[in-house]
């Protein structure tokens, strides 16, 4: 009898502890789905975020692209204006611009690992003298002296990201710029060493500035800071120095501060580019030769930069064809013999993917260059399974379009 009650409790103790297992399961099982639920609400909210600032970017980008592109043609066609206030104003004012769109998409995409880095073949004196010009008013309307120096013994053509690479040295400068009363601000370019076609860079920012206290040291990469500060300064606006790491590593550089609160503060970025191999002379001439004009088509919904586009190309000699849609943009293409088309990819009805789409069924070998002023971390299996050969971001420099030109010309 005793055994009896005995496995009769233990029995009804083990169907008990089952019950509370599968209880407990259960509620796990529900928080999981419920878990699940919300993580997806999550990601579908993060993902509106980002397409709304993408989108938003974008916006702003198409109109900027005509402000700079125009500000930079009349400079060229009227060379008495280049010391002119005004517009030196207004070239800053696009370039600080662009650096801060710039830096509000990376900040975007940062948590996502969407930064996706493109090699391209740049002038690393030209795109630091630009940085250091464009400068040059803030500057001018201080009591603040930016120094620059280049080391001659850097190669001229390089390869790697210079959008980026622009982008890190502008937040560099304008931190140092913003941090630095009545003192000097010191930008300095090295080669560190050379292996093979590798070439060890450093770039940097050193300021001697008098209002850097500890506060301003913990606080000089804040994402968001005190507004007071921020209205007693000409640059306005900070970068966590996370995002500058983060895209320092995204270009496989690295960003070194050493704070000095008596002395000031220097930046140092050091990165690792290449030196690609050169076309001759001679190929290079052949693409905007007299005897063989090269037919580009330019396809865009916006006349400001059709205009801008005609006028860049025609200056340097190319056979510049326009067009505001991509419905005309397939007829011509097929009428036509381009040597290459420059496409817009955001257009009404007919978007830039889809025209080149069209254009790839009966034309598969005409080099298409996007021109978007979308993020391309949103675009890349789209621009890869279009049939685009490359791209190209708004506003972009005209050597740099040039360039683009010539390399698929040539290929």
């Amino acid at each position: 009898m005793l055994y009896f009650i005995i496995g009769t409790l233990l029995l009804l103790t083990i169907l008990f502890l089952c019950y509370k297992i599968f209880e407990l399961n259960s509620k796990l099982n529900h928080n999981k789905k419920e878990l699940s639920v919300l993580q997806k609400k999550a990601e579908k909210k993060l993902q509106k975020s980002q397409n709304f600032v993408s989108s938003l970017s974008h916006e702003l980008r198409t109109p900027l692209y005509g402000i700079m592109a125009l500000t930079n043609l009349l400079v060229k066609e009227h060379p008495e204006l280049q010391e002119n206030k005004n517009l030196k104003s207004l070239k800053f004012s696009g370039d600080y611009l662009l650096n801060l769109i710039n830096n509000v998409l990376h900040v975007n995409f940062t948590n996502s690992g969407e930064i996706l880095p493109e090699k391209k073949v740049f002038d690393l004196s030209e795109i630091t003298e630009n940085i250091v010009h464009s400068f040059s008013y803030a500057t001018e309307n201080s009591d603040n002296i930016l120094h620059f120096e280049f080391d001659a013994d850097i190669p001229k053509a390089l390869k790697g990201n210079s959008a980026i690479l622009s982008q890190i040295l502008m937040n560099l400068i304008s931190n140092a710029l913003r941090f630095t009363k009545n003192g000097n601000i010191f930008f300095t370019v090295n080669l560190i060493s050379q292996k093979g076609n590798i070439n060890n860079i450093s770039f940097r920012v050193k300021h001697d500035g008098n209002e850097v206290t500890k506060e301003d040291g913990i606080s000089i990469y804040q994402e968001f800071i005190n507004i007071e500060k921020v209205k007693k300064s000409y640059l306005g606006t900070g970068l966590n120095a996370t995002i500058v790491k983060q895209l320092a590593k995204s270009i496989n550089g690295e960003v070194v501060f050493q704070n000095n609160f008596n002395a000031g503060s220097e930046y140092a970025f050091v990165i690792d580019l290449e030196v690609p191999e050169t076309k001759s002379d001679k190929e290079i001439n052949s693409a905007t030769d007299d005897n063989s004009k090269q037919k580009v088509l330019v396809v865009d919904d916006n006349k400001l930069n059709l205009l801008v586009a005609d006028k860049i190309l025609s200056k340097e000699n190319f056979d510049c064809t326009t067009i505001d849609n991509g419905f005309d943009a397939i007829k011509l293409a097929k009428e036509n013999n381009y040597n290459i088309i420059l496409m817009d990819i955001n257009m009404p009805k007919l978007n830039g993917i889809g025209t080149t789409k069209k254009i790839r069924e009966f034309d598969t070998t005409t080099p298409i260059i996007a021109l978007t002023a979308v993020d391309v971390t949103q675009l890349n299996r789209q621009i890869i399974s279009a049939g685009l050969n490359d791209y190209i971001l708004k506003p972009y420099d005209k050597n740099l379009l040039l360039e683009m030109i010539k390399k698929h010309v040539l290929n």
